[in-house]
């Protein structure tokens, strides 16, 4: 399996409530054919147990949508490339509501001159994120023989943000860059940073114990970015 082994420790004050510092460590693919940016640690100690407790939440829910049945990228034959559970979060707020999410409100990292900072490495992608304006975000479960067949995000960058209870259940689920054959070994509290064009695909997930409840397969927290005219943007 390929995986980037250079790290990049960095430790900023980038929460705005200077409520704990980060720790990320970072690691950047610039050259080659798929740029990428791998930030581990993304969520402090305590933003990840407020993470925990929204995604659960949201499992608990007792009517979910399937990617499926959902908008998702389709064969050529109309077939999804998508089986697992989806929940689009911007749908269940009002602007209001967004703010007592956890998910949303720690987008403030993205936003942060150290964030900036690492994704200006990836020459010359990088402009298209700092122009974008809008963003839209989604969680994807997957549980037993559930995937995502490889395919492009109709964005301008891609923010993918794992998180897995440990000791883990499955195996698989492992994420990969179609054209380069590129893995990044899937890790808790892992997040992904590209641009959107580049294919890519989740391989199936394999439970070797069945769960005796919802939450021990593998999610993703999905951030969309794109550059909207300003007539368009959500206040």
């Amino acid at each position: 399996m390929n995986d980037l082994n250079n790290t990049v420790p960095l430790k900023s004050s980038a929460n705005p409530n200077n409520i704990q510092q980060q720790n990320w460590e970072v690691q950047i693919q610039k050259d080659g054919e798929t740029p990428f940016v791998v930030f581990d640690n993304w969520y402090t100690p305590n933003e990840e147990k407020n993470i925990w407790k929204e995604l659960d939440w949201f499992s608990s829910q007792d009517n979910v949508e399937r990617a499926e049945s959902t908008y998702v990228a389709h064969e050529a034959d109309g077939t999804p490339k998508s089986k697992a559970s989806r929940f689009h979060i911007q749908e269940l707020f009002t602007l209001k509501g967004m703010q007592k999410s956890h998910i949303f409100n720690y987008m403030y990292k993205q936003r942060t001159q150290q964030f900036h900072d690492m994704v200006r490495h990836i020459k010359p992608y990088c402009n298209s994120f700092f122009s974008t304006n809008s963003d839209s975000s989604l969680i994807s479960y997957y549980e037993d023989n559930e995937y995502y067949d490889s395919h492009w995000d109709d964005y301008a960058w891609t923010m993918l943000i794992w998180f897995v209870r440990e000791p883990r259940l499955f195996h698989g689920g492992d994420f990969e860059f179609t054209d380069s054959e590129h893995q990044v070994k899937l890790k808790h509290n892992r997040a992904l940073f590209f641009p959107s064009m580049f294919e890519h695909k989740v391989t199936p997930v394999k439970m070797h114990t069945e769960p005796k409840e919802v939450g021990y397969g593998r999610y993703t927290i999905t951030h969309f970015y794109i550059s909207m005219p300003p007539g368009n943007i959500r206040a």
